[in-house]
């Protein structure tokens, strides 16, 4: 008889490591899952709860925009929801993009705040609805053979230029990320900016931090040969 020899399994050691609970996120500016929120003049009371989502509007890279419906009042709105996370320079845009949306309400050529909520580590910041963004509507012209005409064109410069200069004079703010899925149309012809995620306050006419935007739009003085974003 052959002896046969057992081979000696792998020596496994197992390290069991004690996992960290997540960090609970706070919500910011102390927002709670109702607001109070004013449309048309009325002062309407707001819960997460009552918004029904109706369809989505838009993607980006820090939320997503959606039309919802607030049941009670059968008000439709656009709601941004964005996560708040406790990485430092992802709260920093959201709260950029919260606090400018408040406080740019005066402007008729940004898109209209209503309120903020809090809800599942969401903010919600609720606005008016536009009915479409250029990105999205000047390929729909162009595949039917036409094209803008000069009036309109002047309309949109007229309605950019006076957003960007309201929120440098007013707001000591400057938008940096000015492209055309940023700017919303709606049937009235009016139009109007939104999205201040990447904004930066002003310092001596300034902006002070290092936020490139987005690359297609970028000014070309804020970018080297190699490819690398430059502060002024």
């Amino acid at each position: 008889m052959h002896n046969r020899s057992k081979r000696k399994g792998p020596d496994l050691k197992f390290r069991f490591t004690e996992t960290q609970p997540a960090q609970p996120v706070e919500p910011p500016r102390n927002l709670d899952s109702r607001t109070t929120i004013t449309m048309d003049g009325k002062e309407v009371d707001v819960s997460a709860d009552d918004l029904e989502l109706l369809k989505e509007l838009g993607r980006g890279a820090y939320g997503v925009v959606e039309m919802m419906r607030h049941r009670p009042s059968d008000t439709i709105m656009a709601v941004k929801r964005i996560t708040s996370t406790v990485d430092s320079r992802e709260r920093q845009y959201l709260l950029m993009d919260l606090d400018v949306s408040m406080r740019s309400g005066a402007c008729p050529y940004t898109v209209h705040f209503y309120g903020a909520l809090f809800r599942d580590g969401d903010v919600w910041i609720c606005m008016e609805v536009m009915e479409t963004s250029l990105d999205k509507f000047y390929p729909k012209v162009f595949s039917q053979g036409q094209t803008f005409p000069e009036e309109f064109l002047g309309k949109i410069a007229f309605s950019v230029v006076s957003a960007l200069h309201y929120l440098h004079t007013q707001l000591k703010v400057i938008h940096r990320d000015v492209k055309p899925s940023n700017i919303l149309i709606n049937r009235r012809g009016e139009v109007k900016m939104c999205d201040f995620g990447i904004s930066g306050y002003l310092v001596d006419s300034v902006a002070k931090t290092v936020q490139a935007g987005c690359k297609p739009y970028m000014a070309p003085e804020r970018i080297d040969p190699q490819g690398c974003a430059l502060e002024l």
